[in-house]
């Protein structure tokens, strides 16, 4: 097997500078949905500057804008990427021998509370928008509100907003919504959805992996479930690396409950980011964190290949994994 047998498609990924996306490239990635930013200020100078932004919109709009501006400047200046606005830009990404992107946010406080804001972020290249981070906001509860009997789920807003993504052609991302948003979502969509950075809660008892009948419900719509690469969501305990055969396990149970058609790859990459790494893991109290052995950057993120080989699954059900379900959701989703 040649390392180009499988163009892998990454639904969740953090790494938005130009060395990031040699990397990826190079390491065998066909094509990334690239989170530009998340609903919390990570970079936050302090943690009480982190705390004060957690619950508000200021800022997330300019933080956003800014941040996509310096990547459609990498673009510009000829590196070799090409930002996905349509289907056929996947294509002639391949033909020109470049990384497609896909231009995504992990959360909705970039658009406050104006549902014309997507059209404007739409306008710019924006292809995906996650609802929720770790926290609430003004289109829905998020799984910290799980057990929270008055929660709304999605709000009047957040309707709005499911109905425009879907008219424009932006891929809606469930991940980190609680269960009553993202069935909200499920019975209100009119396109698959993607929950871009999760796994089978049945294996990994966390808030932002899924339970069988979340799974059933994803696959029923036609969506896709990245599984995670992030130790403690592929194992349910913190503080433990996991190995790649836990990976591979998590993609065999979301597999066997939802079916072949539902599995993606979702590894949400964040660390080894130099200026980033301190100011992330100290707001978000996250000292403990790892990512599978193997499998901790996209310089050996093939290594799942090898793994999913090992483990007897086909070589049609691999190509599935690692590329075809995300490309027909893909398709199904933005403009032609």
């Amino acid at each position: 097997m040649t390392k180009r047998e499988h163009s892998l498609y990454l639904a969740h990924d953090h790494m938005y500078r130009a060395e990031d996306f040699r990397r990826d490239f190079d390491g065998g990635v066909g094509l990334k949905i690239v989170h530009l930013g998340v609903d919390a200020w990570i970079e936050a100078p302090s943690v009480r500057d982190y705390e004060a932004a957690y619950y508000v919109n200021t800022g997330f709009l300019a933080r956003g804008l800014k941040r996509l501006t310096e990547v459609l400047k990498l673009e510009r200046l000829g590196e070799p990427i090409k930002i996905v606005r349509n289907v056929a830009d996947i294509q002639q990404a391949v033909e020109e021998d470049k990384l497609a992107l896909i231009l995504g946010f992990e959360g909705g406080k970039i658009i406050e509370e104006d549902v014309d804001l997507l059209d404007a972020w739409f306008a710019l290249g924006l292809r995906h928008m996650q609802l929720n981070w770790a926290m609430r906001n003004s289109i829905g509860a998020s799984q910290a509100e799980e057990d929270e009997l008055d929660q709304p789920g999605l709000t009047e807003f957040g309707f709005e907003v499911i109905s425009r993504m879907n008219d424009l052609g932006i891929i809606v991302d469930v991940s980190h919504s609680a269960p009553k948003t993202i069935r909200d979502v499920i019975e209100t969509t009119t396109k698959p959805l993607l929950n871009s950075h999760s796994g089978s809660r049945s294996l990994a008892d966390k808030e932002q992996n899924l339970w069988d009948d979340q799974i059933t419900d994803m696959a029923e719509n036609g969506g896709v479930i990245g599984v995670h690469f992030c130790s403690r969501l592929v194992l349910g305990i913190n503080g433990v690396q996991s190995e790649i055969e836990d990976v591979v396990r998590q993609i065999e149970c979301v597999t066997q409950i939802g079916g072949i058609e539902v599995v993606g790859l979702g590894p949400d990459y964040m660390l080894n980011f130099e200026g980033r790494d301190e100011d992330y893991l100290r707001n978000t109290n996250q000292l403990d964190i790892s990512w599978t052995k193997g499998l901790e950057d996209t310089s050996e993120i093939y290594n799942i290949v090898d793994a999913l080989k090992k483990a007897g699954f086909s070589e049609s059900d691999i190509d599935k994994i690692t590329s075809g379900n995300m490309k027909r959701l893909i398709g199904d989703v933005l403009p032609s």
